[in-house]
């Protein structure tokens, strides 16, 4: 396989098909030692002894009773319970496939009103994972008592019948960094648009070859109608939710879908599911701009800040760093070496909170040392690489297959020229690393989900929720969701960071903990 020098497989877009995307994970500390949300803690799950969720038993179409109907073995396993649904693999067609998706339970700490599901991002991120490691930073302790939280990995990911793209591990890691000898061709060149579409050919072959059929059934509006189902079978007339991040597609996406089965749901750092590929990279092109902006002005008071001069003249700085090691990249202790696409995954990795600033100076300055250890360390750790080359799950494959069944790509080499002239004026400094073909453009599948305005006519109140310096899913994003539903009511965030709540700030948390504990939103937009 022909891999590149630069732009095309290390584009940052939670939203945009063709790119590959960060995961937009929101940023969480560590649990607490002993605490009841560590993985493999000891002891009985939360306040029963017994699990107490039983199927609603509501009728549905004659070829999906086995699934709804289904008894789920619930396992003991920690402070949690656990269990495999199995769903149908296609459910606008349902036949004999089914596939598995695994869900954990931590049980509600106080007297249970109910159950809220959670969705932390990615494509990719396993809700399971989170849920049994950070149970308690996720929902506020007033909530956690009277709510059984329910984290689940989309179809494709980690627990649930997954997909693959490789057999060798090394074989999906070259064609994320390695860097083919010679000249790079001239940036968005015929040579290297050709060159980007044989990279994303090599990788719709690969994940299609270990994956199959069952890699076009893995889209948003399959994982939104396992969460009914996943509802369903927990007893819940409605469907409570919290979705960070790409969680945010599937919530409304569900809503679209299942209206009149919208419960208490609360959507952070919004994508807007009318988005296209193209403005949704454009979107975060400008947000990751802003937010490197404001890194750079902070940097500028710090001791250990690698730019001189001023604002500006430190944004012309990066921009040569970056082009500089495109043109001539770093060779490291083993032998590899650190391109631009590396080294972007390293800025933008330590984009979304503020407390990653002072990491995001010292790769800078090691890069402009002719270091390049701290990026590579960086990137890898982003993308979930071990430092034996291995991957610790296969999010990375699920973030590009998701993304290409949502957002038909742009394939037409003058058409994705013309969008990188619009967004790099948008984002001068990191544009750069946003434009061209990417990893969607020759994939197997259609996409099977058209960007669409959602207006959930019927649905309970939506809670939108935005951070005005959010680089991942900026801020316009939240308004337009919270417009476009019917329901949808905006929390206006002027802050730092990818996702809002639970985050220290009352203004924020006071009205979704009421919504969820009460079931009352609020009236209207609160700007915090």
């Amino acid at each position: 396989m022909h891999r590149l020098r630069r732009r095309g497989l290390t584009a940052l877009a939670v939203v945009a098909a063709t790119g590959l995307a960060l995961t937009g994970c929101v940023i969480l500390p560590p649990p607490l030692p002993g605490s009841p949300s560590t993985p493999g803690t000891s002891g009985t799950p939360g306040a029963s002894d017994e699990p107490r969720w039983s199927p609603t038993g509501e009728a549905v179409a004659p070829e999906l009773e086995p699934y709804f109907g289904q008894d789920v073995d619930w396992q003991d396993c920690g402070a949690n319970w656990c269990g495999t649904v199995t769903a149908p693999m296609d459910w606008f067609s349902a036949g004999e496939e089914s596939i598995e998706l695994a869900v954990t339970v931590a049980p509600a700490t106080g007297e249970r009103r109910g159950a809220i599901l959670y969705n932390p991002g990615g494509p990719g991120a396993s809700g399971v994972e989170y849920v049994q490691s950070y149970a308690d930073y996720l929902l506020h302790p007033d909530v956690r008592e009277h709510y059984d939280l329910v984290g689940f990995d989309p179809r494709g990911v980690g627990g649930s019948t997954p997909i693959s793209c490789y057999d060798d591990p090394q074989e999906l890691y070259d064609w994320l960094w390695e860097i083919p000898p010679g000249p790079a061709p001239e940036p968005l060149s015929d040579e290297d648009l050709e060159q980007q579409l044989e990279s994303a050919q090599w990788l719709g072959d690969a994940c299609l070859a270990h994956t199959g059929d069952y890699l076009q059934h893995i889209g948003t509006e399959q994982v939104a109608s396992d969460l009914d189902l996943l509802r369903a079978l927990l007893g819940e007339e409605r469907l409570n939710y919290l979705g960070v991040s790409y969680g945010t597609l599937i919530g409304s996406t569900y809503a679209d879908l299942f209206p009149e089965n919208v419960g208490r749901m609360v959507l952070d750092a919004a994508v807007a599911p009318d988005s296209t590929d193209f403005e949704g990279t454009l979107y975060q092109a400008a947000g990751f701009e802003l937010a490197y902006g404001n890194f750079v002005t902070d940097c500028l008071q710090q001791r250990d800040c690698p730019f001189q001069g001023s604002k500006e003249d430190a944004l012309q700085q990066t921009r040569a760093l970056l082009d500089a090691i495109d043109a001539d990249p770093i060779e490291v202790a083993d032998g590899r070496q650190l391109g631009s696409g590396a080294f972007f995954t390293a800025i933008a990795a330590n984009l979304y909170s503020d407390a990653q600033w002072e990491t995001l100076r010292q790769v800078i300055a090691d890069v402009a040392a002719g270091r390049g250890e701290t990026a590579f360390a960086q990137a890898d750790a982003y993308y979930g690489v071990r430092p034996d080359g291995s991957f610790e799950d296969n999010s990375l494959e699920t973030l590009i297959a998701v993304n290409c069944l949502d957002y038909p790509p742009v394939t037409d080499f003058d058409e994705v020229r013309a969008n990188a002239e619009q967004i790099m004026a948008a984002a001068p400094t990191l544009g750069p690393d946003f434009v061209g073909l990417g990893s969607c453009a020759a994939w197997p599948f259609e996409a099977t989900r058209e960007p669409h305005e959602i207006t959930a006519p019927g649905a309970e109140p939506i809670i939108v929720i935005g951070g005005i310096n959010d680089p991942a899913t900026p801020y316009q994003q939240s308004v337009d969701l919270a417009a476009m539903l019917e329901s949808g009511v905006l929390i206006s965030v002027d802050a730092e960071g990818h996702g809002q709540y639970f985050g220290g700030n009352d203004c924020v948390d006071r009205p979704v903990n009421e919504y969820f504990l009460d079931g009352v939103a609020p009236a209207g937009q609160i700007d915090c």
